[in-house]
C-alpha cells in the first residue's frame, strides 16, 4: 500500500542526518483523489502512516482558480486557510506541511523533499544554476522565491513548461537556497533517483568538511559556558571545537562567512545572525556581548562564536541546544561544499526578513523546538 512506502522512505532519509536537518524535510504520497503529507511538526525519522495528513487532491487544485489577495500577509492567510480547508473529514486536529501545495504539483506518487548539506553546497552557491543545469539537465532550478503561495505558483509554472517543451514528467527540482524535491512512482526508483544524485554531486564537491577533533581549551570552555549561564539564567549550553570551527574562530574576518544565513532552515531553527566575540572571560563579558546583540537584533543569540576557543550553542534544554548546534555545524558544511562551486550566495535580506516573520515556518520552529 502507498503510505506504507511513504512511510518508510520517509523513515529512511529522516533518520540519516546527510538528508534531514532537525524537523525539516516533508514527504507525500498520493493516488487520484487524495494525497496524504507530512503534518508539520512531525519528525520523518519516527513518522508513522496516521502521522500523514489526508488531503482533496480536487480541492487543492480548485485553489489555483481563485484570486487572493495583492498583500502578502493577508494573502498567505487566505491561502492557508482554503489549505486546511482541503484537509479530509476527521483530519481536523493536524496541520499540513507548509509545501502541500508544492507536492500535489508533481504527478508521481511519490515526494520527497530534503536539505542535504551536499546538495545545499550547490544550491547555496554563486554558480548554482550553472552548476545544476550542467550536472542535471533533467532538473528544474528554481530562483530564490518567498515559500507558500507564491513558490507554488512559481514551480507551477516552471514543471508546466517543463512538460511542454520536453513530453517527460519532472522528477526533480532544486530551490535556490533551499533544497531539492525527488518524485517517484516506487520505492525503489525513489531510492535509485537520491543515490545517483548524491553520487554525481560528491564526485564534482572538490572539497568536504573536516569535523575532526581539535585540541580545545576545556577549562576555557567551562568559564564560558558558565558566563553565559549566568547572563541567561535556566538555559543549556552545548559547546562544539573541531577543525571546522576552530578555522573560522580564528578571526572575525574568517568568520565573515557564517554572518548571514544560507537557507530557511537556519533561520527558523538556529536564528538569522550568530554572534561572534573577541573574547568572554567572565559574566560581565558574556552580558555585554549577548546585551550588543540583542539591542541589534532584538533577540537573544541561539549561538556565540568565541575567538579561538569555539561555538556555544544556547537552548531551553539539551534537545534544543543540540539542535541549533547541528544547523549551525550543517551551515559550515554547506560553506565548505559551495567552495567548489564558486563560493557561497547567502539569502538575500529581504527574504531572510520574511522567513524569519513567516507565521508557517515561526510554527514549525515551535514545535520542532518543543516549545
Amino acid at each position: 500500500m502507498g503510505i506504507d512506502v511513504i512511510e518508510r522512505i520517509s523513515q529512511k532519509y529522516g533518520s540519516d542526518s546527510d538528508f534531514v536537518l532537525v524537523g525539516g524535510g516533508n514527504t507525500s504520497y498520493k493516488d487520484e483523489k487524495y494525497l496524504y503529507i507530512k503534518g508539520s511538526g512531525t519528525e520523518l525519522a519516527t513518522i508513522t502512516a496516521n502521522d500523514f495528513v489526508k488531503m482533496s487532491r480536487k480541492s487543492l487544485d480548485n485553489i489555483w482558480d481563485k484570486a487572493y489577495s495583492a498583500e502578502t500577509n493577508k494573502r498567505e492567510s487566505e491561502v492557508l486557510a482554503d489549505i486546511m480547508a482541503s484537509k479530509c473529514p476527521g483530519e481536523e486536529s493536524k496541520r499540513p506541511s507548509v509545501e502541500t501545495l508544492l507536492h500535489n504539483l508533481f504527478p508521481q506518487s511519490y515526494i520527497l523533499h530534503v536539505h542535504p548539506a551536499m546538495i545545499n553546497g550547490i544550491t547555496c552557491s554563486k554558480n548554482g544554476e550553472e552548476t545544476i543545469k550542467k550536472m542535471f539537465p533533467d532538473a528544474i532550478w528554481v530562483e530564490e522565491t518567498e515559500p507558500g503561495y507564491i513558490l507554488a505558483s512559481k514551480c507551477r509554472n516552471l514543471i508546466s513548461e517543463y512538460e511542454r517543451k520536453t513530453e517527460k514528467k519532472a522528477n526533480l527540482l532544486f530551490l535556490q537556497n533551499h533544497g531539492a524535491f525527488f518524485a517517484s512512482n516506487s520505492e525503489e526508483e525513489m531510492n535509485t533517483l537520491v543515490s545517483s544524485v548524491m553520487k554525481i554531486i560528491k564526485k564534482k564537491a572538490k572539497k568536504a568538511p573536516n569535523f575532526s577533533k581539535a585540541k580545545a581549551n576545556i577549562q576555557k570552555a567551562s568559564v564560558i559556558t558558565d558566563a553565559i549561564k549566568c547572563v541567561l539564567g535556566e538555559v543549556f549550553v552545548n559547546f562544539t571545537y573541531n577543525k571546522e570551527v576552530a578555522r573560522l574562530c580564528k578571526s572575525k574576518e574568517a568568520f565573515e562567512i557564517l554572518m548571514r544565513p544560507m537557507t530557511p532552515d537556519h533561520i527558523v531553527y538556529g536564528g538569522a545572525e550568530p554572534a561572534f566575540a573577541e573574547a568572554i572571560n567572565c559574566q560581565h563579558c558574556a552580558k555585554k556581548v549577548i546585551d550588543s546583540f540583542k539591542e541589534k537584533n532584538g533577540y537573544t543569540p541561539k549561538v556565540i562564536f568565541v575567538k579561538d576557543y569555539g561555538m556555544f550553542t544556547i537552548g531551553q534544554n539539551e534537545k534544543d541546544a543540540l539542535n541549533v548546534t547541528n544547523v549551525w555545524l550543517d551551515a559550515i558544511k554547506i560553506s565548505v561544499y559551495a567552495q567548489s562551486f564558486g563560493g557561497v550566495h547567502h539569502m538575500s535580506p529581504e527574504m531572510v526578513d520574511y522567513i524569519a516573520n513567516w507565521e508557517a515556518e515561526n510554527y514549525r520552529s515551535s514545535i520542532a523546538l518543543g516549545k
